[in-house]
């Protein structure tokens, strides 16, 4: 059953409920220039982000940073209900103007929380609370909403910083293979790697992991490596004044023309344009 999802603040915030069953995935990972918070409140699902393999269960939160590489998909479990929120940066940026906290963005490589019993329904309060805001839309909708979501990030601040569980069950050797190869690629995408090559360097046939790669992450293994190089290439883009052809080849293109036909194959925008439009934002 699909609900609406509900937009506020010029679509700087939005929320939805899901409950599906049957089998469901994402057609393709994707990223978001946005933050997202997926929180299970039945069910199971499979989550791949960037490098990592998680199995969210009821009461658990899978949380995205900006830029973050991810996809969901069914596990055996294949009925679930979840709420999902978008927002950007600025929607919460006066509040976190406020606070002493470090609350965004979140910690790298923390992209999971398994909230205690009594974490679950605060969390859950907070989390129905925002969602009736965004469809009534009352006077002041926008201030409540933000509040409640300030308290969400500070619930989710206190429980990574108290050492709360967060880790999934252990995971299906496959997962854990695919795991394993998919952080070697993001810690070693300025080399040349083929197929052949990291089936041979991880002990497994390559028809193997061609198949198994596409069936958790989502991408063929080449396809995936391009998205790692490109996401590099966008971060640098943001953050320095480098010369794109140096990004090209440090982030393992030996022709610029290469880089610019793959980057605007996932991107939409030649590099130029996306260094000038991120620096506009």
């Amino acid at each position: 059953m699909l609900h609406p999802k509900y937009f506020i603040a010029e679509h700087s915030f939005s929320i939805q409920y899901m409950q599906r069953k049957g089998f469901t995935e994402m057609n393709a990972p994707h990223v978001h220039e946005g933050y997202e918070l997926y929180y299970l409140l039945s069910g199971e699902r499979t989550y791949f982000i960037n490098q990592s393999v998680y199995t969210a269960e009821k009461g658990s939160m899978i949380i995205i940073n900006p830029h973050d590489l991810h996809r969901t998909s069914s596990t055996e479990v294949q009925e679930f209900e979840r709420i999902l929120i978008n927002f950007s940066h600025n929607f919460i940026e006066p509040l976190l103007e406020c606070s002493h906290y470090r609350l965004l963005p979140f910690p790298e490589h923390q992209n999971f929380i398994a909230f205690s019993l009594r974490e679950q329904a605060a969390v859950e309060h907070l989390l129905m609370e925002m969602k009736k805001e965004c469809k009534l839309k009352k006077e002041g909708h926008e201030d409540v909403v933000r509040a409640l979501l300030f308290q969400l990030l500070f619930t989710i601040y206190r429980s990574l910083a108290g050492g709360g569980r967060n880790q999934t069950r252990p995971l299906h050797p496959m997962d854990e293979k695919i795991s394993e190869i998919a952080s070697y690629i993001n810690g070693s995408f300025q080399e040349t790697m083929t197929l052949n090559g990291l089936a041979g360097q991880f002990y497994i046939s390559p028809s193997y992991l061609s198949r198994v790669f596409k069936k958790v992450t989502g991408f063929h293994l080449q396809e995936y490596i391009r998205h790692i190089r490109i996401r590099e290439a966008k971060k640098r883009l943001r953050d320095t004044d480098e010369k794109i052809l140096d990004i090209a080849a440090d982030t393992g293109f030996k022709h610029i023309s290469h880089f610019n036909k793959v980057f605007k194959e996932i991107v939409g925008i030649p590099p130029l344009q996306y260094r000038k439009k991120s620096r506009d934002i």
